[in-house]
C-alpha cells in the first residue's frame, strides 16, 4: 500500500491528519519501533483503520478516556515488536465545584480552546457534578493548568488523576417500536417525529451513521451502530427485544447524556 491508496480511504477527512497518520505508520515500519500519533484521532479515521484497512506487518493499539470514547490516540506497532514505549498521555480532572452555577461540556471545552489549543490535542470530556474529566498530552495539561483559573467566573482547579477515577459515560434508555430497522424508522422513533420530518433530516445531511453522513433513508441499521443527529444528540441502537402483538419490533436505544 502506498500513500495515495491509503489517503483514498479517507477522501472526506482532514488531509493533514491522514497524511500525519501515514507518516507515523511509515516511520514505525521503517525503524521497527512503536510510534504514537501526537493527536487524538476521530472515529471517522480510526474505525476504518482498525476494522477495514489491512496494513501488512502492523498492529494498532488505541488509548482514550475510556472504551466508549470517540477520540483516540493510536500507536502503530510492527508485528515483530513485543515491547511498548512510554506514551505522553495523562488523565486529568477540572474541579469547578459550585452550588450556584452548573458548568456544561461546552463551557470546559470552550475555555480550553480559548488558549489556542487545537481540538485534536484533547480527548473526550465527561462532565459530572461540575467536574470535568479528560485525557491529554503532558505538555497540553501544563498549559491548561498554568493558564486557566476560572471558567465562566467559577474558580477551577486542575488535577492529574488515574484511569480508575474516570466515571463511566451515562446513558438514557429509550424503548420504542418500529416496523423495521431502516434508518428513517429508527430516527422517527428516537425523536418521535413524522416520517416527512425524518426524511428531511436525513436528506439534508443532519444524520450520521457510525460518524459518517448517511443520506439513504432505507439503510438497514445493525446492533451497536452509532447514530448522531445534529443538534439532537448521539444514540446507540442497542437491542431488539422481539415483536409485539401487532408484529412491530420492540427496540432499545441508548442515548448519550
Amino acid at each position: 500500500m502506498n500513500k495515495k491508496i491509503f489517503s483514498n480511504f479517507f477522501k472526506c477527512e482532514n488531509e493533514f491528519l491522514v497524511a500525519s497518520i501515514w507518516d507515523d505508520i511509515s516511520l514505525a515500519l521503517e525503524i521497527q519501533m512503536p510510534i504514537y500519533t501526537n493527536f487524538f484521532v476521530p472515529p471517522q479515521i480510526w474505525l476504518p483503520l482498525i476494522n477495514e484497512i489491512k496494513i501488512p506487518n502492523l498492529n494498532i493499539k488505541t488509548f482514550s478516556l475510556n472504551t466508549e470514547s470517540e477520540k483516540k490516540v493510536l500507536c502503530f506497532i510492527p508485528k515483530d515488536i513485543s515491547f511498548m514505549t512510554e506514551n505522553d498521555l495523562l488523565f486529568f480532572k477540572v474541579n469547578a465545584n459550585n452550588r450556584f452555577k452548573k458548568l456544561e461540556h461546552k463551557d470546559f471545552l470552550g475555555t480550553f480552546m480559548s488558549l489556542g489549543i487545537k481540538r485534536e490535542q484533547i480527548g473526550d470530556i465527561i462532565v459530572k457534578d461540575n467536574i470535568a474529566y479528560s485525557i491529554t498530552f503532558k505538555n497540553v495539561f501544563e498549559i491548561l493548568q498554568k493558564n486557566i483559573t476560572h471558567i465562566n467566573k467559577i474558580p477551577v482547579t486542575f488535577y492529574e488523576c488515574s484511569e480508575e477515577d474516570i466515571p463511566p459515560i451515562e446513558f438514557n434508555l429509550l424503548h420504542s417500536t418500529v416496523s423495521s430497522v431502516r434508518l428513517d424508522n429508527i430516527i422517527s422513533a428516537i425523536l418521535n417525529i413524522s416520517r416527512t420530518q425524518t426524511v428531511n433530516l436525513i436528506e439534508n445531511g443532519e444524520v450520521l451513521l457510525n460518524y459518517n453522513i448517511e443520506k439513504d433513508k432505507s439503510k438497514v441499521i445493525s446492533i451497536n451502530d452509532t447514530i448522531t443527529i445534529r443538534k439532537k444528540g448521539k444514540f446507540i441502537f442497542k437491542e431488539i427485544l422481539g415483536e409485539n402483538k401487532k408484529g412491530k419490533l420492540k427496540i432499545i436505544i441508548k442515548q448519550y447524556i
